[in-house]
């Protein structure tokens, strides 16, 4: 892993991407749905929930288990790597991800994307999705060796950017990722309906949409 640099610490917005930047869960579900349709297998919502977050090899080792999907998980892997890919391709920035990036920017933080998707999906979707000018620095599931709820992931983020963790933000969509960004020291504000509130690391701040931290996030 880099080191950081000896120059002073800096406040960073870290942002997960599927169901936080990226309004993708309904495609994500979809793709959970395809996916085991074609092996004649079908899943529920609460599955799919418990395997928001993850990477996707971890999603794959859970879903061949569960359901006794036949091929190796290599090949598991990649078809079910394709078929996200392919939905993302269709997937819209969330409600307020402009207005919140350009806030954060305007105050001065570094600002990263932090997902268990392969670094080259989130770089492709936010072009996309024409955030990527906004973003300093992407860390990939493919990139670490523990995924969330690992605090590895954020820990390596706030290493590239020079961030402090007690200075620095994290917005996550799910309770595994909440638990990374907080294991990592991070505050942490989770993205839940006032009925999606139970089981959440203590530390985390509830808000229903991006912009609720547009008032929160002020370090200018």
């Amino acid at each position: 892993m880099p080191e950081a640099d000896a120059s002073p610490l800096h406040s960073g917005l870290f942002l997960d991407l599927d169901g936080t930047l990226a309004d993708s869960l309904t495609a994500l579900k979809n793709v959970y749905q395809s996916f085991l349709a074609s092996f004649g297998a079908s899943g529920d919502d609460v599955e799919f929930q418990q395997l928001n977050g993850p990477p996707l090899g971890e999603i794959i080792d859970r879903l061949k288990l569960a359901h006794k999907l036949p091929g190796t998980p290599a090949d598991l892997l990649q078809k079910y790597a394709a078929m996200v890919s392919q939905a993302q391709q269709s997937v819209l920035p969330a409600a307020g991800a402009h207005e919140l990036l350009a806030h954060v920017r305007a105050c001065g933080l570094k600002i990263a994307v932090v997902t268990s998707s392969p670094k080259l999906f989130a770089q492709r979707w936010l072009a996309f999705g024409g955030l990527a000018d906004k973003i300093d620095d992407v860390v990939g599931g493919d990139e670490v060796s523990a995924g969330k709820p690992a605090a590895e992931p954020y820990i390596r983020a706030l290493t590239r950017l020079n961030c402090s963790p007690a200075l620095s933000h994290a917005v996550e969509d799910s309770r595994i990722g909440a638990m990374s960004a907080v294991a990592a020291g991070l505050k942490t504000w989770a993205l839940a309906s006032p009925n999606n509130r139970a089981g959440w690391p203590a530390q985390v701040v509830f808000i229903e949409r991006l912009t609720d931290l547009l008032g929160r996030i002020q370090a200018c």
